[in-house]
């Protein structure tokens, strides 16, 4: 009998410290969400509502299937702009309406951050830095990263240098009308020009025509660790099931491979002419090395830095050429505009390259279409309120988010938007931006508010003297790849499976 009642009291008092808390904070929110006229975002359909596992087990399938970005778009069709759904126990809501992307990325920035949900997938690649982090520690690394974006690095420093690698380029790609794969010769481009940007040095991978053992060695580590971190963010972190040996390996050679570079430029910082040469362009790596002596800070900072930047050329060039194989015509155009603003009788410019109306259209039909990151998540740091999407289908009336909520943000589905971008806005015509002048919360393939790409300038050049120098050089191109349709395999960026299979003349 002494046992019963010390058992009951036991669990009153459990009852009483674990359940009264949680009723309290519960018809907290029920108040503030009433006073506030806010309305649940609408409830998708689930066979299972308490954990949600049927509509986890139907997103990891569509990530095996390559068809993460249509499956999302999909449950967009069904379900309206807004919609909410139980995954592993927690409590999500998607949405592509513009106002709630306003105040999620912009004007209730604080309310929302993207350490709790990142850290876990990125961490072990890539370690704690940026991409991973929120607070005073990601204000920090903003800061230290923020001169080497700036324009003038970019147009003055950094083009004649990329000036380099595009002329290794031109001559990997056959002149003969032989089929050729431009994705790994894009990610060559991208990683020798990440690398002189971020490190000083480029891996020069692109001055033979075999890539090294070495260097093929890293890149396959390298899209593998993507490829895991990619399935960890889909997955609860108590899972095991993206912990295996050649993930640990492939975090090992990424990071053995960037520990190299550091060493490399330690040794050139203590030069003179190092110092002299650099005096004004600013290299990240050397910043770095001067304000910290933590090495593996350091070199967290660059991975950190070097993931996206390495990625956002080699993805989006490949996207374009996948474009432009399938529409010659807009070749032919683009090509036209770059003859006629006189070719190589002045300097590819930062501003020249801007000047190019219909160069402009192809890039940002291109990104609208295929944005590099196809999704981007955020988590409730506090209870707040989005200003849109509750209600019934498509309503209009604010939500109550609590604490711990996550957000999945479909850029890929936005961006097809038939309101916002035509009726034909699941075709690749850059026409359409002669007219077009989305806001900047329905078009934004870099991100925006606090946490905008801070290397999107640098891309977007990138991408445009690419484009530029290949169209110069080659009069046509055509498509090889008998898979017409984007094949999408998603990593952390969203890239084609098929690549971009052509063919060249001159």
């Amino acid at each position: 009998m002494v046992y019963l009642l010390s058992a009951v009291s036991t669990l009153i008092c459990f009852t009483i410290l674990y359940g009264l808390p949680k009723i309290l904070r519960h018809q907290r929110r029920q108040k503030a969400a009433r006073n506030h006229g806010c309305l649940p975002a609408p409830c998708a359909l689930q066979k299972d509502p308490v954990f949600g596992l049927d509509i986890a087990l139907q997103l990891l399938q569509a990530l095996r299937n390559n068809r993460r970005n249509l499956s999302l778009r999909a449950l967009f069709g069904t379900h309206g702009h807004t919609f909410q759904v139980k995954t592993w126990s927690r409590n999500k809501i998607f949405t592509v309406e513009p106002k709630n992307l306003q105040s999620i990325l912009a004007t209730d920035f604080a309310s929302w951050g993207v350490q709790p949900l990142r850290l876990f997938p990125f961490e072990p690649f890539v370690g704690k830095g940026i991409m991973c982090s929120d607070g005073t520690f990601w204000e920090h690394s903003r800061a230290l990263i923020r001169p080497t974006f700036t324009r003038t690095q970019i147009a003055d420093m950094h083009l004649p240098r990329f000036e380099t690698h595009v002329r290794r380029l031109l001559r990997l790609i056959p002149r003969d009308g032989s089929t050729v794969d431009l994705q790994p010769l894009f990610a060559r481009l991208a990683l020798d020009s990440s690398t002189e940007f971020l490190f000083g040095e480029s891996a020069a991978s692109l001055s033979s025509n075999a890539v090294s053992t070495e260097m093929q060695s890293f890149l396959d580590s390298y899209n593998h660790g993507q490829m895991i971190i990619g399935r960890r963010f889909q997955l609860p972190h108590w899972n095991l099931l993206t912990w295996d040996r050649r993930f640990r390996s492939s975090c090992k050679a990424a990071q053995v491979f960037v520990d190299r570079l550091i060493d490399r430029a330690r040794l050139k910082l203590s030069e003179t002419t190092t110092r002299e040469a650099d005096a004004e362009r600013v290299t990240l790596v050397y910043e770095l090395l001067r304000r910290t002596k933590d090495a593996e800070d350091v070199r967290n900072q660059l991975l950190n830095i070097f993931l996206p930047a390495h990625e956002a050329l080699g993805v989006a060039l490949t996207n374009v050429f996948f474009q432009l194989a399938r529409n010659p015509t807009v070749y032919t155009k683009l090509r036209k505009e770059i003859r006629d603003a006189g070719g190589d009788q002045a300097p590819w410019s930062f501003e020249r390259l801007k000047s190019l109306r219909y160069l402009q259209s192809v890039i940002s039909e291109t990104f609208r279409l295929n944005p590099t990151i196809g999704t981007t998540i955020r988590i409730a740091l506090r209870d707040t309120i989005l200003p849109t999407g509750g209600g019934s289908h498509d309503s209009k009336a604010p939500i109550y988010v609590n604490k711990g909520d996550v957000i999945t943000v479909s850029l890929y589905a936005l961006h097809r938007r038939k309101d916002l971008f035509g009726e034909d806005a699941d075709t690749f015509r850059p026409e359409r931006w002669e007219t077009l002048r989305p806001t900047q919360w329905s078009y934004m393939p870099f991100s925006g508010g606090p946490r905008v790409c801070p290397g999107q300038n640098l891309a977007l050049t990138e991408v445009a003297y690419s484009l530029v120098r290949i169209l110069q050089a080659f009069k046509t191109i055509e498509n090889r790849d008998p898979v017409v349709e984007f094949v999408e395999v998603y990593k952390l960026t969203t890239d084609s499976k098929n690549g971009a299979k052509v063919a060249f003349t001159t």
